[in-house]
């Protein structure tokens, strides 16, 4: 019974994000500065709140990225979903404790591929960036990239995150922000610097991906 529920939610999880996205109204912003530094050799970490994953995900199927999914029940809903749209899936999370995610991630990235992951995920606090996301750049030489989000018409759920669930047919941006370089040396009180600017530069990508929705 256990297999049989997840397998149901997982379904209504993958048709939702399929639907939804299907009848979005999106336009894209800044990717032309994504080509530049990947034809740099620059690895890319996509950054995005917990609570807007509904398009992102949906926009970055089928390019091989990498995501993280934790080990929860939810992660499991997740980590399915993330793999019929052609993703590859780590499990675990930036959280204090995920070592083994981390060094999986690291190798991925040192390896040349990109990834995308929730800052504030699994369980927040709400758009609050761990510091393993900073970590993970600062050891596989890797840009992050904040991503913006912006709904013209959405229901937002009572959840942690503040879940935002797009109405059928309605406009959509995505902004890619300011790339945030992180050196290899930096000691623990610059990471913290750090972690506080990727935080800085998603709310200015997500203000920005507003104004543009509204123009």
């Amino acid at each position: 019974m256990k297999k049989i529920k997840t397998y149901f939610i997982y379904l209504f999880a993958l048709i939702l994000v399929l639907v939804i996205n299907i009848t979005l109204r999106l336009q894209v912003f800044g990717n032309d500065k994504l080509e530049e530094l990947k034809a740099e050799g620059k690895s890319l970490i996509f950054t995005f709140w917990h609570g807007k994953m509904l398009v992102p995900i949906y926009y970055f199927r089928r390019k091989g990225y990498y995501g993280l999914a934790s080990q929860s029940r939810d992660g499991e809903y997740i980590s399915r979903v993330l793999q019929k749209l052609g993703w590859k899936v780590v499990r675990g999370s930036t959280s204090k404790g995920s070592v083994k995610s981390l060094l999986k991630l690291i190798k991925t990235l040192r390896k040349g591929n990109h990834i995308a992951i929730t800052p504030d995920g699994p369980r927040g606090p709400r758009h609050k960036t761990k510091p393993g996301t900073v970590y993970l750049a600062k050891k596989s030489n890797s840009v992050i990239i904040p991503v913006g989000v912006a709904l013209s018409k959405r229901k937002v759920i009572n959840s942690w995150d503040r879940f935002h669930l797009p109405y059928l047919f309605a406009k959509a941006v995505l902004f890619f922000g300011e790339a945030v370089e992180i050196e290899s040396d930096i000691n623990q009180s610059e990471i913290e610097k750090k972690v506080a600017k990727v935080d800085k530069h998603l709310m200015e990508a997500e203000e920005e991906a507003k104004q543009l929705l509204n123009r």
